[in-house]
């Protein structure tokens, strides 16, 4: 399944791979919104497959909005496609414990 990213209210749900492929799509679309946002919600519950290059863009956007006083939740800790490769690039701490 192809990359996606649905707006539901704020919350902003990827499903499908996400892979070195297309880890630039999600930089644009995430920087154009926190230019106009101090908080981003973002679900990865439904992401079908993670590279380890995807694990670590994940880790180092999340560090970057938190060093420009910014608010990230990624919500994603109960997704079985998604939690070793999340586990073995030890990035799994980036993970909200909330679920939607």
């Amino acid at each position: 399944m192809a990359l996606r990213i649905e707006d539901k209210d704020g919350l902003f749900e990827i499903s499908g791979r996400v892979t070195s492929q297309n880890l630039g799509i999600l930089r644009t679309y995430f920087q154009a919104i926190l230019e106009k946002s101090e908080k981003l919600l973002v679900s990865i519950e439904k992401v079908t497959e993670m590279d380890s290059s995807a694990a670590h863009f994940f880790e180092r956007f999340y560090r970057e909005v938190a060093s420009d006083n910014k608010i990230i939740h990624i919500i994603g800790r109960h997704n079985s496609n998604i939690s070793k490769i999340m586990h073995t690039t030890k990035t799994d701490y980036i993970l909200s414990t909330d679920r939607v």
